[in-house]
């Protein structure tokens, strides 16, 4: 199994989380939004840490970087499968429309209110297409889990395809909450997003702990006898 395949899941999965954690650190050395832990308090938005400059400038070259990096991996990823023969059209369409989606996203943070439209439609297709892909791609490589033995743990690919399962449903229960306007608790939704994205991400490291690294072993010396 390629090294850079594992790398690339590894990037995919901290890339993200490190871009939006040390986002929300320099926002809050510049003011710009309150300090809290806001997975559990919901203080700030993850789109509010990198809307506003300066910290835009840092938050966006990188989240275009994790689309690029995001890229590779679902190219990779379909290239290992078309080697077993695995093939699925239209989860690789769906694949490369999140990574569309996502840079609509990012390219409109931030921008005049024109254009907050697109920023939400952005992230809304990025999160909808990336969970269906990753449940899709699972799915897939759980039912023809006996193929990818050699190059993938099995038991690992299970959990990773349960895990995909548990955040579509995690998605459909939440957002009737996403939709409502609730006054009394309006740091709710912030909660639901920085979590739920982080259950995105997560996906991520269970691909990495999924794939087997094979280290080629090199034959003793010869020895010769006088």
């Amino acid at each position: 199994m390629s090294k850079q395949f594992k790398a690339l899941s590894l990037v995919c999965f901290s890339l993200p989380i490190i871009t939006v954690i040390s986002s929300y650190i320099l926002s809050i050395k510049f003011n710009l939004v309150v300090s809290c832990i806001p997975n559990l308090e919901g203080c700030t938005s993850i789109s509010r840490v990198g809307r506003y400059e300066p910290v835009k400038y840092f938050f966006k070259p990188l989240m275009y970087l994790f689309c690029i990096f995001l890229f590779f991996y679902w190219i990779q990823l379909f290239k290992i499968l078309k080697e077993y023969k695995i093939r699925s059209k239209h989860t690789y369409r769906i694949a490369i429309f999140s990574v569309i989606s996502l840079s609509l996203y990012v390219t409109f943070l931030g921008e005049n209110n024109f254009y907050t439209f697109f920023k939400k439609i952005g992230i809304y297709l990025y999160i909808i297409s990336v969970i269906l892909c990753q449940h899709f791609e699972s799915r897939l490589m759980f039912k023809n889990s006996n193929l990818l033995r050699k190059n993938f743990y099995i038991k690992m690919l299970k959990i990773k395809y349960y895990f995909s399962s548990l955040i579509i449903i995690f998605g459909l229960m939440l957002l009737p909450i996403l939709l409502m306007n609730i006054e009394n608790y309006p740091g709710i939704k912030n909660i639901i997003s920085w979590n739920y994205f982080l259950l995105i991400q997560l996906y991520f490291f269970l691909v990495f702990l999924s794939i087997k690294v094979h280290q080629t072993i090199q034959p003793p010396p010869k020895t010769f006898s006088p």
